[in-house]
């Protein structure tokens, strides 16, 4: 009753050399090919959905008949995944008859595997237990609870996925629209007087602020060919006093 919560939580594509490729789910410790399970539904396509609206006599005998089929694990994942999808796009209804159709394949399953049988052995030991509609109880009860399980995943699928679109988001917004470089000059503005305090004691700020306009447009642009130039143009002992301030307060690195 709570595979539900395991349902395809991890999914694997393995695309080979000669450019084929192998899908696979992985529900606990069983693995299943999505591509075969995406065949199995195409094949059996009518008998699924005959068994999704059958009643309860029809279930006994399309098992019978069909149980090479129904009682295959594709059929019990099929109407596992299948009503959680239906619940996920408000389907109640619908969720409700699958549910309760896939819990026959699944009750019937269990029955089988302390008994290391194949599940089309127990079909008949299954509906017998359940001959009448008043003792039925225990079968509508795990009906219920299973039901309250998808209810619940879905809920939890889509927080999920919104999570994931929004994370998907945030990425192709950062892709398309990059966070602009910030200067050093502007970054120590934002940073307390301790913090931004240079090697050589003096406040980065405070320097920066006694500096020529030439001086401080190749700070603030990070323009090392602009301070070069600058260098030749003035006066050589106000440009090493500037620039001595300038590696003691940390705007300029020393090496």
């Amino acid at each position: 009753v709570d595979n539900i919560c395991h349902v395809a939580e991890e999914r694997t594509i393995i695309h080979s050399g000669d450019g084929s490729r192998k899908d696979t789910t992985r529900r606990g410790e069983e693995s299943f090919s999505v591509d075969e399970f995406a065949s199995f539904k195409e094949d059996n396509r009518a008998i699924l959905d005959r068994f999704e609206t059958a009643d309860w006599e029809t279930s006994r005998q399309m098992c019978l008949e069909y149980g090479h089929i129904l009682m295959e694990d594709y059929s019990n994942n099929y109407f596992l995944l299948v009503a959680l999808e239906e619940e996920m796009k408000g389907n109640r209804k619908r969720m409700e008859r699958l549910a309760k159709q896939g819990q026959i394949i699944s009750q019937i399953f269990q029955l089988a595997e302390p008994m290391k049988r194949p599940p089309r052995d127990l079909v008949p030991r299954f509906f017998d237990r359940f001959e009448n509609p008043a003792s039925r109880a225990p079968f509508q009860e795990g009906v219920d609870h299973f039901v309250k399980h998808i209810i619940s995943r879905a809920i939890d699928k889509k927080k999920e996925e919104a999570a994931t679109a929004a994370g998907e988001a945030e990425a192709q917004s950062a892709a398309e629209d990059p966070p602009q470089p910030v200067s050093l000059v502007e970054a120590m503005h934002q940073m307390s007087k301790e913090e931004r305090m240079g090697p050589g004691g003096l406040d980065p700020i405070e320097v920066f602020e006694t500096l020529p306009e030439i001086l401080q447009e190749c700070f603030k642009s990070g323009d090392v060919e602009l301070l070069k130039k600058v260098a030749t143009q003035m006066d050589p002992v106000e440009f090493e006093k500037h620039f001595q301030r300038c590696i003691e307060s940390g705007l300029w690195s020393g090496g």
